[in-house]
Formats: C-alpha cells, structure tokens, sequence
C-alpha cells in the first residue's frame, strides 16, 4: 500500500527514532512511505524530496516548534496546517495513498488531515502519543476554564474525529481516550505501543565494561559506582525540582553517580542546580551526537524515568525503549495514574517504581540497585527480553497491515 505520513518529529540522514523505525519497517515490508515533516531549519532551496532507507521524505520549511517558549510554540502549531497543506497539495497532491498516518501532539494538524482523506481517499491513522491539552493542564500551564484549554480541548476532539483510527500506547491510554471522549466509538480505539526496530543482541559484556571504564575515566567516577542515567528531554513533565531534591539527598553517596544528559525549558535550573550545591555525583550535559548518547547509555548501569506526580493522564515514556535495548533496568518515579509503573513492576519485571512525590522513596530505590549487581542484571534481562516480544517494530507493521485489510474486508 502508499501511505502518506504527515509528521513534526522526523529525524535527519543517519538518525532514527520511533517513526522513522517505523516508515522503514513499511517500505521493507513492501509499501510505499512519502513522509510531509515540518522542519524549521529547511532552507528554501532544500525543499526537496529525500530518499531515506526507502522512504520519500520532504521536508516543510516551518516556524520554530521545539526548545522555544509557550507563545512561539503555540504560534507555530497555528501555522502548521496552512504550510503543510500547501506543500502536501505541491509534492504529492498528485500522488494515490491508501493510508494516512498522524501523530499527536499537536492537536492542530486535523486539518491537513481531514483535507488529505478527502483528496486521497484513504482512512487516517493517529498514532496518539501526549495526551494534550490536559498535560498542560496537569502541570499548571493553564486552567481548564481558561481559552488556551477550551481552544486546544476542540483542537483535540476534531483530531478524534477525524482519525478512523486512534492508535494507544497502552491500555491505560485506551481506557483514558475512551472514559474522557464518550463521543468516540470505543472500536475506534486501539492498542498501537511504542515499538521500534530491535537490535540482534544487547551490547555485550565486555563492551559493557569498556564503555563504564571509559565513563569512569572521562568523569572521574568511581569504579564500583552504579551509574544512572537520566537522558532526554528536561522540562516540566519530568519534574526537575523532584530530581534536584533527590540529588540533594544523595549528595556524596559513592556508590551512585548520575549522568544527566540532555534539553528543554529547565535544562539549565538542573545544571545550575548540580553546580550550586556542588552535587559530587552526578553530571550534566547538554545534547550531545546520538552515537556518543548510544556509547554512554551502553556504560550505565540503569536507566530514569521521572514523571510529575501531578499527571492524571497515563504517560508511557519512550525512553523505556532505549534503556531495554541495552539491557538497562529501569528506575521510574512517576505519578500514580499511569499504568507505566504495571509495566515496570508486573508485566515487563524491569525495573523499580516509587511515587514522584516522594524523593525518599526514590533514594531508597536508587540505593537499592546500587548495591545489588545481580538485581540489576535480572531486572535488566527481562527488559530486554520483553522488549523483544513485544516492542519489536513489525509488530506496528502488522497492527497497520490488519487495520488496511480488515477495512477492504469490510468495504
């Protein structure tokens, strides 16, 4: 079949992520992929297609959407369905697809969406990631009394809408579009978890040990430290303060260090945090190469996840895919409505949980892990085994596949 991903998170040539994992996966199954991405850094004469790894990509010149503050964002999402229909209706207006994909956030790309089903005939896809706008309300951003929800709330059910199908990270996910949407077909909702393309084999252990060696050298940690590793995004959703306080607690604890790498709106606030109280173990980075992170995660010991404790919407964090290829355990702090911590505790048996209201949980836990080797290898090789059977990418190409075909079925 061709399909048509209209996308804001597509990375570059020699970089991957969830969906490029995925359009990759199609083409190698024998599908067509065309992907629509906006990027901002696209100069005007660059506006051209990319063949990558057998997917057409064109890249749509757009306002900044990432690492800015709430009004150009908001700004830029606004814009997006003008520009992206409009180079849509240029590069493959002409063109025949059978499926649409989507993802959200944002909300505000339905549009394009809506437009693209008509012009191409063909059913839409969402592949339903943040549930917005009610993180923002979650962290305090705005009411719900306030325009910003009321606008973003319809923003959100005239995506629901528009999707034929509204693909969910977890059952969590699902129960929560549903209970929150009455509107929408319960059928119309379904499991599409986060899955990418799985390496043959976890690094080895002597890799392992090269990497920590050389991490112990580059950032003078000691030998016998357990190495946890905090990466990605830092903003609100992962509650830099609730990190700062754990970091304080743990301040001098040799048995632990932490490496936290990575942007976002409060980068800074936990950099000037480790620098003002002289935090002895633990370091941050700023972003660095994707092989480098790659080289660094395959040293530590265990991977963080920190969520708010104040999110009602169930948050499953795609980091966890990262941190269970290299055979990582994973320890999550998070808030108590997430059904992430069932997969940590029960269904994966990868990893530790405690609440993120409570960094003293949270300090135990760290302690416990950094005191017990063969727990963390346990707890890391059921992760990477889980990861195998159930977040490999052909899973997504199948739960696509079935989706076309049951629809031609009933046509």
């Amino acid at each position: 079949m061709n399909i048509l991903h209209i996308s804001i998170a597509y990375p570059k040539q020699g970089f991957s992520n969830l969906y490029s994992d995925l359009d990759e996966a199609l083409a190698k199954n024998g599908h067509k992929v065309c992907v629509a991405v906006a990027d901002s850094s696209v100069e005007p004469q660059q506006n051209t297609v990319q063949d990558i790894n057998g997917v057409e990509v064109f890249r749509v010149r757009t306002r900044r959407i990432f690492s800015v503050g709430l009004v150009r964002k908001a700004l830029a999402f606004l814009e997006l369905p003008r520009v992206m229909k409009r180079a849509i209706r240029k590069n493959f207006g002409s063109g025949h697809f059978d499926l649409i994909l989507f993802e959200a956030p944002p909300v505000t790309l339905w549009s394009v969406v809506r437009w693209a089903k008509k012009h191409f005939s063909a059913p839409a896809y969402l592949m339903q990631k943040d549930i917005f706008p009610q993180n923002a309300v979650d962290l305090k951003m705005f009411s719900k009394n306030s325009p910003p929800y009321l606008y973003f709330r319809r923003q959100e059910r005239c995506m629901f809408k528009t999707a034929d199908a509204i693909g969910c990270m977890s059952e969590g996910n699902m129960r929560y579009i549903i209970e929150h949407n009455r509107y929408i077909p319960a059928e119309k909702v379904r499991l599409f978890p986060n899955t990418e393309k799985v390496s043959a084999s976890a690094p080895s252990e002597e890799r392992k040990l090269a990497a920590k060696a050389n991490l112990a050298k580059r950032f003078s940690i000691p030998c016998e430290a357990c190495i946890f590793i905090f990466g990605g995004n830092m903003g609100r959703p992962q509650d830099i303060p609730f990190i700062c306080r754990a970091l304080e607690l743990l301040n001098g604890y040799e048995k632990a260090y932490f490496l936290c790498i990575g942007t976002g709106n409060e980068a800074e606030k936990l950099k000037n945090f480790i620098a003002e109280k002289k935090i002895s173990n633990a370091k941050y980075l700023a972003k660095v190469p994707r092989e480098e992170y790659i080289e660094i995660t395959c040293g530590c010991d265990v991977g963080l996840v920190v969520l708010n404790a104040d999110f009602t919407i169930p948050n499953y964090p795609s980091k966890t895919l990262g941190y269970m290829q290299n055979a990582l355990p994973i320890l999550a702090a998070t808030d108590k409505n997430t059904d992430y911590k069932d997969l940590i505790q029960t269904q994966a048996v990868c990893g530790k949980w405690c609440h993120s209201a409570s960094p003293e949980a949270f300090v135990a836990a760290v302690k416990e892990l950094a005191g017990d080797k063969e727990l963390r290898e346990k707890l890391g090789n059921n992760g990477r085994r889980y990861l195998e059977e159930n977040f490999e990418v052909s899973r997504s190409v199948k739960l696509l596949e079935d989706f076309i075909a049951q629809r031609e079925k009933n046509a």
